[in-house]
């Protein structure tokens, strides 16, 4: 299964450059936008994707997005891991039984790279460790489908109402920094949430890692996603913003946001697999 990745190389690049920004027009009646920045290292632990899938294969399952936010390490791990994750959803998931309903399919890819994970962990150790978050976002007819674990979260903006569709699985500390109490490759007996709904033309879906949605915080998110602008502009003013508040701190955390607007629903397949690169 291509990707949007596979076709259009778009690394999270350094916090002193300007953020990539691409606009991808993959459906018709749907419009993606996806920014990112490595905050404070050469190549971001962040990795997002979009599957190309084709005009049959679109009517039948669906259009995959996915987002993944990398553990840190002192090991190249967790972008390895962050990519992993996001190639297996948006690609395993076509290959798998059409008779399967969405989530019995994200189940199985995602239970089947939780378990390479472990064994690639027991085998290297800490020091090498690949562990990650994943968010996976599939449109398929006039519905949604959200599996996630970990940490980024998915927004709906329905009628200027912003709704987190996601809960952050974590463990609070008095410190203030939260650690993970589930992600992919980190235990054996991994649980995804799951949620389901319609899908309306208007709807804007936001995807974030931590580096903006804890940086910014829901009310800066609400404000920046309800914007009159397109989607890659939308996400690049959020890696942005996040960028400039971490300044104020010396803070070193990637940013990175997709923003799928919904123009009409169900989205037909008309010029699926197309993408237009906007500066």
């Amino acid at each position: 299964m291509a990707s949007i990745q596979d076709t259009m190389q778009v690394p999270g690049r350094s916090g002193q450059d300007v953020d990539p920004v691409v606009d991808v027009h993959v459906v018709a009646g749907l419009e993606i936008g996806h920014a990112a920045l490595a905050c404070g290292r050469a190549v971001s632990e962040d990795f997002f994707d979009v599957a190309c899938p084709s005009a049959p294969e679109l009517d039948r399952r669906g259009l995959v997005l996915a987002l993944a936010d990398g553990l840190s390490g002192p090991g190249a791990g967790g972008r390895r891991a962050a990519e992993t994750c996001v190639r297996a959803a948006v690609g395993d998931y076509y290959a798998t039984p059409a008779a399967w309903d969405v989530p019995r399919a994200l189940d199985r890819v995602v239970g089947s790279v939780n378990a390479w994970l472990l064994a690639h962990n027991q085998r290297n150790g800490e020091t090498q460790s690949m562990i990650s978050t994943l968010s996976v976002l599939v449109l398929r007819g006039d519905r949604f489908f959200v599996a996630h674990v970990g940490d980024t979260r998915i927004y709906r903006l329905r009628d200027r109402t912003l709704e987190r569709l996601t809960t952050d699985h974590v463990w609070a500390r008095k410190d203030m920094r939260q650690v993970l109490r589930r992600a992919v490759g980190l235990d054996e007996h991994l649980v995804m949430e799951f949620t389901s709904g319609r899908v309306r033309a208007g709807d804007v879906f936001v995807m974030a890692t931590d580096g903006v949605w804890e940086v910014l915080g829901d009310d800066q998110v609400h404000e920046l996603a309800r914007a009159e602008a397109a989607p890659g502009e939308i996400a690049a003013r959020l890696v942005r913003s996040s960028l400039e508040r971490q300044r104020t701190y010396y803070g070193r955390n990637d940013a990175t946001a997709a923003v799928i607007r919904i123009r009409r629903s169900p989205p037909s397949c008309d010029g699926a697999g197309t993408a237009d690169p906007a500066r």
